[in-house]
């Protein structure tokens, strides 16, 4: 048994086609053939079902994927912490974000540890906030970053910076003139929402809840740009970071309104996984976030 023979158990295992895993592993069909028959010799059993038109696991052959998927994520580990002893002079950077700090905090920041950094490798994926935390603890991300703090006692987060919550109204709107509005007043409108699971979303329901408020018409539009859209089309109101939508209040399609009688801060966060280790790529961003980090409310 290697590595090389576990890889292609997973192969086959995860496309349940011979050919198909030729494809993932560059190799010819008869080369996995040859290779899952060395290793059904090798333990005495089938590990993959043939009579129907797709490979699918023995009972043994699951027992083997489970421990290759095992062995395969230790491998991965393994070799993270050796590109970390290139002392980011390679590696990887693996990112999870929700949409508003994806799209409008992180650009600049990692622009500015490229610019640093270089031949680190960074991926980023934006995802609704509770999606960023389920890849995370599967290892699928070093490091996540969304609008709410964590529940789950397996991750740690430390906020980076904090914005102001603000109602955003068409140009028309009759608010569009007021300065203040208080929280009761959204639920004469149509509230306007990006999809259940976004830390945005998470936040405000909270603060509507501790005040016992219940807004009675509720629109969804999948992620805040669909929000922003539906809210300039007049449909209704909605309440976002400040940071969201500067750009669309600069341009003068949007008005925003501040909120009295209920504390509209936002808060950041990084999250890990607690007690992992955090390869130095991850270390050096989280100092650029630290340097990031706002007290201070915009006035």
């Amino acid at each position: 048994m290697n590595l090389d023979q576990l890889r292609i158990l997973q192969a086959v295992a995860q496309s349940r086609s011979f050919t198909r895993a030729a494809e993932i592993v560059h190799l010819t069909q008869p080369g996995i053939s040859k290779h899952v028959k060395q290793m059904e010799e090798y333990f005495g059993v089938p590990l993959f079902d043939r009579s129907g038109r797709k490979a699918t696991l023995t009972e043994a052959g699951a027992v083997l994927y489970a421990a290759t998927q095992e062995i395969m994520s230790t491998m991965d580990g393994a070799e993270r912490r050796i590109d970390d002893l290139k002392g980011l002079r390679g590696g990887k950077l693996r990112l999870g974000s929700s949409f508003p700090i994806g799209v409008y905090v992180l650009p600049p920041l990692l622009a500015a540890f490229r610019k640093q950094h270089p031949a680190v490798e960074i991926t980023l994926e934006i995802r609704l906030s509770e999606a960023v935390e389920t890849k995370l603890l599967a290892n699928e991300f070093d490091l996540g970053l969304v609008s709410h703090d964590t529940r789950d006692s397996r991750l740690v987060a430390r906020p980076f910076m904090r914005d102001e919550l603000v109602v955003i109204v068409p140009l028309e709107h009759a608010w569009a003139s007021k300065r203040l509005i208080r929280l009761k007043a959204l639920a004469t409108e149509t509230f306007i929402v990006a999809a259940q699971g976004a830390g945005t979303r998470a936040v405000v329901e909270e603060r509507l809840a501790e005040q016992g408020i219940t807004l009675p018409r509720i629109m969804e539009f999948g992620n805040r740009e669909g929000v922003k859209h539906a809210v300039e089309a007049g449909l209704g109101v909605s309440v976002q970071a400040r940071t969201v939508v500067e750009r669309e209040i600069a341009a003068g399609s949007l008005h925003a309104v501040r909120l009295s009688g209920v504390d509209t801060s936002i808060r950041f966060f990084y999250v890990s996984r607690r007690n992992s280790h955090l390869t130095y790529a991850a270390k050096a961003l989280i100092a650029l976030l630290e340097k990031k980090r706002v007290w201070t409310l915009r006035t």
